[in-house]
């Protein structure tokens, strides 16, 4: 065929409907036609329709049978009789079986047969002490019944560390409920929105997280493709998509939509699967920051790095503090995380052997198991089927080692430092401030590129408060502390935070006397 000639048709008739159609013809479906026409007509009208039964489809699933895999989602009407909630806070039992939770079954999963004291303080800023005291009255179990209804903490030292009594008086947890009160007063009012609408994702921030999240997924083709550019931006793009959404939505403070804050993690699940983030971070970290034996993040990786005094030392810590040290174990570190621990916890029911939780379901078990499979392959694996084989060790290993680095340096600079590691309080709110360290306040860099993480008092005194109004809140704390003599640790930035590390890092390596 020459290249002018038109597309010709082998001869032959079609006459399935009595219509003979000339073979010998111009193929009337090889005819040029503006495809511009078509996609901005009914071939776009098509791709809507097909996308969006698609996405109700999802969604109509998620909600109808969700709930029987993804058990922590189980809402009163899932429950069975027998299948009871129960909860230990202020040192009496709840039977929160049939309460429909206004921050959602997920958040109230959390705190099933534990001492809840600590997570029910903190994830309600807004409502009064007796208010609370008067909702939970409805669900108390009477002592009688407490050995019939098995009430029993699945760890029997949970709870214990701090001193309640009386902290409805404290002037500190006083002045921290009015800050709150007027700040997001004066924006619930403005907006026209409930006091708790006004502490999640203002309009502005979900603006900015769908424009990461789609700046990240447009720059896959060209990373999958082996663009050498995306070899570095699209894990970059993916950390920072990530850690402006991911770490707001498993704290509750995305949304008022439980669903929102619950489904919305499994799209970037490589820090960690978000049942295991929950357990990890929400219940045992965030309840009690730096306390040995209770703070799992203390004991990660026990034999490669010492940076709390409950860890035993070792002959391998006198070199932790080296920069080729730290810089290997934070390149694998999130691999760690988010395979070896999750392993091992799966295999004691316990995540790093202080933060127990009950056997998962065996569908629940099965969709864990094939989410890791997926972020292996995702991560790891994918470029060996698409790259040549040299390439795809560095596609399948340099993506994974920039995410890891990033996350170890955001996270480890907040709470392990020499006035941080071994601070204490028997006043909830006071242990989180003297327990942590912000760095950068007023930096956007740091801001963006840590997702808030910078905040990191303020973060731990309001964990379900998103991340945008942190900047906001911080002189007002800063100021309450300073009035109150409540030490409130602060660097001026990056460099600054991770000098302060690594000096508790080489203080550590050395052998206890």
């Amino acid at each position: 065929m020459s290249p002018s000639s038109e597309p010709i048709c082998h001869s032959g008739n079609l006459s399935a409907d009595h219509t003979t159609i000339d073979f010998d013809s111009p193929c009337p479906w090889l005819q040029p036609y503006d495809s511009f026409e078509f996609f901005s007509s009914s071939g776009f009208a098509l791709f809507g329709v097909v996308l969006s039964t698609v996405v109700f489809g999802v969604v109509w699933l998620i909600q109808r049978y969700g709930p029987y895999i993804f058990t922590e989602a189980k809402s009163p009407r899932h429950r069975k009789k027998d299948d009871r909630l129960l909860t230990h806070i202020h040192s009496k039992w709840y039977d929160l079986s049939s309460f429909e939770h206004p921050g959602g079954p997920v958040a109230l999963s959390l705190v099933h047969r534990r001492d809840g004291t600590a997570l029910f303080e903190s994830h309600h800023p807004f409502m009064t002490r007796g208010k609370l005291m008067k909702i939970l009255s409805k669900y108390e179990v009477a002592k009688e019944d407490e050995s019939k209804l098995g009430c029993e903490l699945m760890d029997p030292k949970d709870g214990g560390h701090y001193v309640w009594d009386g902290i409805e008086n404290d002037k500190f947890y006083s002045d921290l409920k009015s800050l709150l009160s007027s700040y997001f007063g004066a924006i619930a009012k403005e907006r026209g929105v409930s006091l708790s609408e006004a502490a999640k994702a203002t309009p502005a921030r979900w603006c900015l997280i769908i424009s990461l999240i789609t700046s990240f997924f447009a720059s896959i083709p060209s990373f999958v493709r082996g663009n050498w550019v995306c070899l570095f931006l699209t894990p970059l793009l993916a950390w920072v998509a990530a850690v402006n959404y991911w770490h707001d939505g498993l704290h509750f403070s995305l949304s008022t939509d439980w669903r929102i804050n619950a489904w919305l993690p499994y799209l970037f699940p490589y820090f960690s699967s978000p049942w295991m983030w929950y357990h990890e971070h929400v219940i045992g970290h965030h309840s009690y920051p730096n306390v040995d034996h209770k703070d799992p993040d203390l004991a990660h990786a026990p034999q490669l790095m010492r940076e709390h005094k409950s860890i035993k030392w070792r002959p391998s810590h006198s070199s932790q503090a080296r920069w080729q040290h730290v810089l290997g174990v934070w390149s694998v570190a999130l691999a760690g995380l988010s395979l070896l621990n999750d392993a091992k916890a799966n295999l004691k029911l316990s995540y790093n052997n202080v933060v127990p939780y009950n056997s998962m379901s065996k569908p629940r078990f099965a969709v864990h198991i094939l989410g890791r499979i997926g972020y292996i392959f995702l991560l790891h694996i994918w470029p060996y089927f698409k790259l040549p084989l040299w390439k795809a060790i560095i596609w399948a290993t340099v993506p994974g080692i920039m995410l890891s680095i990033c996350f170890m340096v955001n996270t480890q600079i907040n709470h392990l430092t020499d006035h941080c590691s071994h601070a204490s309080d028997r006043n909830f709110y006071k242990h989180q401030i003297v327990t942590a360290q912000n760095f950068g306040n007023g930096s956007l860099f740091c801001y963006y590129f840590s997702g808030g993480l910078n905040y990191q008092i303020e973060h731990h005194l309001f964990p379900n408060i998103n991340h945008c109004h942190l900047p906001a809140l911080a002189p007002a704390v800063k100021e309450l502390c300073h009035k109150h003599n409540v030490p409130y640790h602060h660097v001026s930035g990056y460099c600054d935070a991770i000098r302060t590390h690594f000096a508790h890092t080489a203080n550590m390596a050395k052998k206890p006397e």
